[in-house]
């Protein structure tokens, strides 16, 4: 599927009823804060700056939809997994990743889970693999920030997170340098059919 036309449709919170009049198909990312969602989505979208982006761990708190060929969802759920946000931000923020996701379950096509390739997966990025093969959802991995590592260190990044999770689909992937960005957008693409 070619992006033709992205933009950004709304934010969500738990309060917020109207999502569950919508019946459109929907990717969603999910990842630890600051693990580079927002920068892979701008990279899908071919847009510098859409999807905003920032060094502050903890900054989106809301569900936020694009609105893809006016068809479509791509959305940016918040990071989790950041202790030092204060125990009841991270609380508040990780319900609000399971009620959109139990909410919008039968219109999500893939959930896009990033891992940090440096940092490797992470307990909590066990935590939210498990919770989502308990709802029987779709999962593939993306290994973000490849191109700061060494062949060598790519590899193992890569092996250790396969053995992790269970040999699934991972995609190694550089915002920055448009590494694997298009082979990435075509698969989630076949998703939404």
């Amino acid at each position: 599927m070619k992006i033709q036309e992205v933009r950004f449709d709304k934010s969500v919170s738990i309060q917020d009823t109207e999502l569950f009049f919508d019946a459109r198909k929907e990717i969603i990312f999910v990842g630890r804060s600051n693990v580079g969602k927002s920068s892979l989505m701008n990279a899908i979208f071919h847009k510098k700056d859409l999807v905003k982006t920032s060094s502050r761990p903890g900054k989106t708190k809301t569900a936020n939809l694009f609105l893809v060929n006016n068809k479509f969802y791509y959305t940016d759920l918040p990071g989790y997994g950041f202790a030092k946000l204060g125990k009841e931000l991270k609380e508040h923020l990780d319900a609000l990743i399971s009620w959109y996701v139990e909410e919008r379950k039968p219109y999500i096509k893939q959930v896009v889970i990033l891992i940090d390739s440096k940092i490797w997966p992470q307990e909590t990025d066990r935590d939210m693999y498990e919770y989502l093969l308990r709802l029987e959802m779709p999962v593939v991995f993306v290994l973000s920030k490849v191109d700061r590592l060494s062949k060598w260190e790519r590899q193992k990044s890569r092996e250790f997170t396969k053995d992790i999770f269970f040999w699934q689909q991972i995609f190694e992937v550089s915002s920055m340098k448009g590494v694997w960005v298009k082979e990435l957008q075509r698969f989630l693409g076949e998703s939404l059919k």
